[in-house]
């Protein structure tokens, strides 16, 4: 089951402790997934989303932004990912040979790893809620 927290608790919990990385391309395999999710240089298989500006200035901005505010999910396999709604386009989303387009949403993985936390826009819905399991507010999911 997936498992939804607002920030404040997850911070407060120590749930998620966020690595402050001084490059989010600083090893090979961040270098690769920022270019995957912002200059992508090859078709990949079933999902990659694209941010809509390729800076390293805004791909960190949204990485910073999701960890400093985003809700924390815990998935089916225990990762932990923190999702950021940003009510704003962020991007574009290939699934399955569709585009969706603006994603809304920014998801960054591995948040606690200094050398593999990255960030890629998500299709984003704030007509879907979960609650926190802490504290109960109401959380926009994707």
């Amino acid at each position: 089951m997936l498992q939804h927290y607002c920030h404040e608790c997850s911070v407060l919990n120590g749930l998620v402790i966020p690595a402050s990385p001084s490059s989010l391309t600083g090893t090979s395999y961040q270098l690769e997934k920022y270019i995957k999710h912002t200059a992508p240089t090859g078709i990949y298989e079933g999902l990659n989303s694209v941010f809509d500006d390729p800076t390293y200035e805004a791909y960190s901005g949204y990485t910073v932004t999701g960890t400093a505010s985003g809700l924390l999910e815990i998935d089916y396999k225990n990762r932990k990912n923190l999702i950021w709604y940003a009510g704003s386009p962020t991007g574009v989303e290939y699934r399955n040979g569709i585009f969706t387009a603006p994603t809304t949403g920014v998801k960054i993985v591995l948040p606690e790893d200094g050398g593999k936390i990255h960030a890629f826009p998500i299709t984003a819905s704030p007509h879907s809620v979960a609650k926190c399991l802490l504290c109960g507010k109401p959380l926009p999911l994707w």
